[in-house]
């Protein structure tokens, strides 16, 4: 949040002593003439916001005053915007210029849409919204000043340098406004103040969820399951933070087998029994600047994927355009985009292992490459990539034969060498010897190298191997 500009101006009018001063003031209200008055107007929204987001108020308190030059700038005065906050409120906007630096670090002016609140109350309620749940791209970006994250006042609004404002000295700038007209007395209670005391009430602390998040390339989908009424929908991970609303499914529309689009995952952990648990963020609509809710994860019919370990030499085409991901595309993991085809600079990979996809009946294989010493994912295609198997010719055969006196120099496998991924070997059963007889029951015939192999039975034993036909007299 480049938010440095506007900070600037505010504390200009703080510290001009606010007496008269007044920015183009419009007919919102009518503008706070002392600090005194400031503080008392806004200590009931301040508190009541604060104390039901699980923040100091004493920081709102400050940040309203600082940001606001308490309560004298144009955008306080016309659109009751304690915070600067642009966009709209509910479809509620106002115009006004704005100072901003361009690339060669110039400043120039321009004209912006902030937002237009009906009351302080809800520019408060706006800007706590904003600091227990972040940004789209850091949920987390704000919780140093979350009651339960800071132990002072001084903690939270250190908090804020370098993530909601980027000048140096925001955070001391509040604590010094803090000091000066004594906000945590007045409104923190039994808050302690120093940032060296970590005691804090026993109603202040909270335990939320903790939640890792993953984010998702491309377009990633799965359906509404038919257990998805017995759930619900929310702006965020469930528990995860302060103000999570819920939807009604009967708002989107829902229904079993809806298609939904996915774009990130999250794992939460419950603070009390440990427990974890997975939800994903979901959109109706393939744009992705759709309306987004959070669900749990049995709300959904996810793709299924079975895991085969193994070995194979993976082929790839960089010619053609496709990307290699962290996870299988759209698994329930959710994928990233590591790389395009076209940047890697081998021909053929190993892989170590496979994975079959089934989404909405459809069946797609994917291996596990390795690439610079780090693992990825690349699906199989005819075009793109395709594992390398030796060919062979099946016929059926009939009879009995016996080890040979090198029979131990070769090995038994569940299917002809290098002919599946999953394949393996083992060891010959307890008790052979060259002239033990086994049965016969299948033939292969690897034209390539002009190798002929047996699928053999023991005596006794109903499992088939297949074996190279050297083993055998």
């Amino acid at each position: 949040m480049k938010r440095t500009k506007r900070w600037l101006l505010a504390a200009l009018i703080v510290g001009a002593g606010v007496g008269g001063f007044n920015l183009n003031q419009g007919a919102g209200h009518a503008a706070t003439s002392t600090p005194d008055s400031f503080i008392s107007s806004l200590k009931s929204p301040v508190k009541s916001v604060a104390n039901q987001y699980k923040l100091y108020p004493s920081v709102m308190m400050a940040q309203a005053a600082l940001e606001s030059g308490w309560g004298t700038s144009a955008l306080t005065t016309t659109a009751n915007n304690y915070f600067g906050i642009k966009g709209s409120y509910n479809g509620a906007s106002v115009t006004m210029q704005t100072s901003e630096y361009d690339s060669n670090g110039q400043l120039y002016y321009t004209n912006a849409a902030f937002k237009k609140y009906p009351s302080a109350k809800a520019s408060m309620t706006d800007n706590a919204t904003l600091l227990r749940n972040g940004t789209s791209y850091n949920p987390n970006i704000y919780s140093g000043t979350w009651r339960e994250n800071a132990s002072s006042y001084t903690s939270a609004a250190n908090a804020l340098t370098g993530t909601y404002a980027t000048a140096p000295t925001y955070g001391a700038s509040l604590i010094k406004l803090i000091k000066q007209y004594s906000l945590n007395t007045l409104l923190d209670g039994n808050t302690t103040s120093s940032s060296n005391n970590n005691t804090t009430s026993e109603a202040d602390k909270v335990q939320y969820a903790t939640a890792t998040y993953n984010g998702a390339s491309g377009t990633q989908t799965a359906r509404l399951s038919g257990k998805y009424s017995s759930y619900r929908m929310y702006n965020h991970v469930k528990n995860t933070r302060a103000g999570v609303t819920k939807t009604a499914w009967s708002k989107v529309g829902a229904y079993k087998g809806r298609l939904v689009y996915l774009d990130m995952r999250a794992v939460k952990k419950d603070p009390t029994t440990r427990k974890k648990t997975t939800w994903y963020r979901i959109r109706y609509s393939k744009s992705t600047s759709a309306k987004k809710y959070w669900v749990y994860t049995s709300a959904l019919t996810l793709p299924t994927i079975k895991y085969t370990s193994g070995s194979a030499t993976v082929k790839i085409n960089n010619g053609v355009s496709g990307s290699y991901y962290d996870h299988v595309f759209n698994s329930p993991y959710l994928a990233k985009s590591k790389g395009s085809l076209s940047k890697l600079k081998g021909k053929s990979y190993k892989a170590d292992s496979q994975a079959v996809k089934t989404q909405d009946g459809v069946k797609t294989t994917w291996y596990r490459i390795k690439v610079a010493g780090k693992q990825y994912w690349i699906a199989s295609t005819e075009t793109a990539a395709s594992a390398q198997y030796d060919y062979v010719i099946y016929a059926s055969a009939t009879g009995t034969k016996k080890l040979s006196a090198k029979y131990s120099k070769y090995h038994l496998y569940n299917h002809v060498k290098k002919t599946h991924f999953n394949q393996k070997s083992f060891d010959w059963p307890k008790g052979v010897k060259k002239g033990t007889k086994v049965t016969v029951n299948y033939k292969g015939v690897k034209t390539a190298y002009k190798t002929t192999w047996y699928r053999v039975r023991f005596n006794g034993n109903k499992t088939n191997y297949w074996v190279d036909s050297r083993a055998l007299a």
